[in-house]
């Protein structure tokens, strides 16, 4: 009898922790909460935006900083290990604080951000990996390269 009792209570044990990592897998969250919680928007000095070799624009624009950060933060996002992405276009956004680097940034379409943190801490939570779960309009990126 207590042989069963601990099987059950193993088994159960078990499922409760394969349905919280399904639970927390599958959850999202906004980009802002995931990534840069802590990034206050008004300390932001610059964002160089890159695509491809030959485009590339550094703005420094409060408004403009604003905007393109605020859109992003607002992104629902979910984590991803995939090694090779399906993608057409490639942005890479770096955003200075203080005149100094904090975030780095690889949008994949609208499919995938990559995200690194410059100021993590350890390190190994300084890149992190998400697919994007909500609507993104990029062309608020695209248009500063077009």
């Amino acid at each position: 009898m207590k042989k069963r009792n601990y099987y059950l209570f193993a088994s159960i044990i078990i499922n409760l922790a394969v349905g919280l990592w399904l639970f927390t897998m599958n959850s999202t969250k906004p980009l802002k909460e995931a990534a840069w919680d802590d990034v206050n928007f008004d300390t932001i000095t610059s964002i160089d935006i890159e695509k491809g070799h030959d485009q590339k624009i550094t703005l420094t624009d409060k408004d403009e900083i604003h905007k393109i950060m605020s859109s992003l933060s607002a992104l629902e996002v979910k984590k991803n290990s995939k090694v090779s992405l399906d993608f057409n276009e490639v942005y890479r956004l770096f955003v200075d604080v203080n005149h100094g680097a904090r975030l780095g940034m690889h949008l994949y379409d609208n499919k995938y951000i990559d995200v690194y943190d410059y100021e993590a801490s350890p390190k190994k939570n300084s890149s992190m990996h998400y697919q994007i779960s909500s609507q993104f309009d990029h062309r608020i990126i695209q248009d500063y390269v077009k």
